[in-house]
């Protein structure tokens, strides 16, 4: 080859050498950092309350968990029914409160300590017409500053034991419905989370405001504590439904319900909500504790996920939940109800972020064993 051909051809390798360099030294450092590779994605099953099915068909819920790498399919049950799961046929159950959680670890041998992620106060809805009757009967009053709505319980369960009904008491409008026994509308105790965690009120109520602690406690206000109950008549077996009448006006005029639906049906901007429907807490509730059993490694991941994620924390106050942890949970829940407390046309929504500071006294439950034993002396 002639010199000048040799070098003709040298100068042609470097260039196309510079330029593959170049190119590849491009791809090795773009200007914007490598995007964080996704985790895979684990596919589980689980059962929840029915008060949660919702928030786990969420898009923006499945999206959070995916980027944490699950995807998580879930059927619905009563927190009670749950204790028929076994950990062969699921990743995780997901009950409303942390007895039937408990229970389905003991059963299912899980131990450690279980998720809590979030949690619901329960409270009571009915509309403007009953609520002013209430009022003016010393069972409901209204804040004037906060607007803030609450049951006298004490005032309730005396009504209840003296077998008032709702047309001996005074009104000056009375709905031309109101009518019969006067009684709140629960579920079913032996299926439902809502149902249980209302006889534990009530029992706490009748014992002078102290935990049930003994079987004799439990024969000596066995008889109140089942015409604060029994006045219904048959009850439903899972939470929503008593709700779901209630908000289709099917319903009867005092239910019994979840803070977390309520202020879900606010949030939604469906105008699904009744225009005169009004919340009020009981000035003593008590707590639905959402506690999930985990029984396999995915499984525990969900509840440390749903626990500690804030996008995942953020999801859970748009469906009315209340995350954990004093603090950040108050501020969390504090900062989504701002907008509603007081908005023009909600009259009867006031949220009460800080239980303790609008005055809501809690009821405590009973060990397992007593609470088995108010059910059980309920339905006798």
């Amino acid at each position: 080859m002639r010199r000048g051909a040799w070098f003709g051809a040298a100068v042609a390798l470097l260039v196309v050498g510079g330029l593959v360099f170049t190119v590849l030294k491009w791809i090795d450092s773009p200007d914007d950092p490598p995007a964080p590779p996704t985790p895979p994605v684990a596919k589980i099953t689980g059962v929840v309350g029915s008060e949660k099915n919702a928030f786990f068909q969420d898009s923006g819920v499945k999206a959070a968990l995916a980027a944490k790498g699950l995807d998580v399919s879930v059927a619905s049950a009563g927190s009670w029914q749950m204790n028929d799961v076994k950990k062969e046929s699921a990743d995780f159950v997901f009950p409303a409160s942390q007895l039937p959680a408990d229970e389905v670890a003991h059963q299912n041998q899980v131990t450690g300590t279980l998720a809590r992620p979030f949690y619901s106060p329960l409270v009571i809805v009915t509309h403007t017409d009953v609520a002013n009757v209430l009022k003016e009967n010393n069972l409901a009053k209204q804040d004037p500053g906060s607007k803030l709505w609450t049951f006298s319980m004490g005032e309730f369960l005396k009504a209840v034991g003296a077998g008032r009904r709702w047309d001996q008491l005074n009104a000056t409008n009375r709905p031309s419905s109101l009518s019969g026994d006067i009684f709140l509308t629960t579920t079913n105790p032996e299926t439902s989370s809502s149902g249980t965690l209302y006889i534990a009120m009530v029992a706490y109520l009748l014992n002078n405001k102290q935990v049930v602690k003994d079987q004799a406690t439990v024969d000596a206000i066995a008889p109140a504590l089942r015409d604060a109950i029994n006045k219904q008549g048959s009850m439903k077996n899972s939470t929503e439904e008593p709700f779901n009448d209630f908000v289709s006006n099917n319903g009867h005029p005092l239910v019994l319900a979840y803070e977390s639906q309520v202020l879900r049906l606010a949030l939604d901007g469906t105008g699904s909500m009744p225009k005169d429907m009004v919340m009020l807490y009981p000035d003593v509730t008590i707590t639905s504790d959402h506690t999930l059993v985990g029984f396999t490694p995915d499984g525990l991941k969900l509840g440390k996920v749903l626990t500690e994620e804030p996008k995942l924390r953020e999801l859970e106050v748009k469906y009315g939940f209340r995350p954990t942890g004093s603090v950040a949970g108050t501020e969390e829940f504090a900062a989504e109800v701002r907008g509603l407390n007081g908005t023009p046309g909600t009259p009867g929504f006031t949220f009460a972020p800080d239980l303790g500071a609008a005055g809501i006294g809690l009821a405590s439950v009973p060990r397992p064993e007593i609470m088995k034993s108010l059910v059980q002396a309920v339905k006798k």
